[in-house]
């Protein structure tokens, strides 16, 4: 309940404030005759130019960020305390455990991928040699059947001009 009345004061001198604000800015309006100055949307932005970025030198770089209101500089190690000291190692270990395993993780991925191509490679290879002989045996067998009917039109046109040996021949049986 009195959290609510805290939230509810807070409301209204909000409230009240905001149309005070208006009210003097409509007077303070009608009282300039010439045209309103240009107001930037966002009043706490820091107006000041930024000075121009080298990247290859640092201290450009530090007066950049600096300007923009950041800056990283490490502390030396007397300037931190003993508990800050061994919570920077801590987070140092535990990152460098962390790279260690992806490391790790990185290298056993790397292997088995390896190994996966390794298991193509050789499939491949045997999959090509066993093309290669049943198109090897294909090219045998289609040249065996040319011959074979290469034959018998030779017997049926034996036969057909009176030769009646060739006739009496049975044609050759398929394979």
């Amino acid at each position: 309940m009195k959290l609510r009345t805290i939230h509810a004061a807070t409301l209204a001198a909000a409230l009240m404030a905001g149309a005070a604000m208006a009210q003097t800015s409509t007077q303070t309006s009608a009282q300039t005759s010439g045209p309103a100055p240009y107001v930037s949307s966002d009043t706490y932005r820091d107006q000041r130019s930024l000075p121009t970025l080298d990247p290859s030198d640092p201290k450009s770089r530090d007066a950049w960020l600096q300007a923009r209101g950041e800056a990283y500089r490490r502390a030396p190690d007397s300037a931190q305390t003993e508990q800050e000291l061994r919570t920077t190692q801590a987070l140092n270990d535990e990152i460098a455990a962390q790279n260690t395993l992806a490391d790790k993780a990185d290298e056993a991925a790397r292997l088995e991928h390896d190994a996966a191509v390794a298991r193509y490679q050789i499939e491949l290879r045997q999959t090509q040699e066993r093309a290669r002989a049943e198109a090897e045996a294909t090219r045998a067998a289609q040249n065996q059947y040319d011959r074979d009917y290469a034959a018998w039109r030779d017997q049926v046109q034996r036969c057909q001009s009176g030769d009646r040996s060739a006739c009496a021949t049975p044609a050759p049986r398929p394979r």
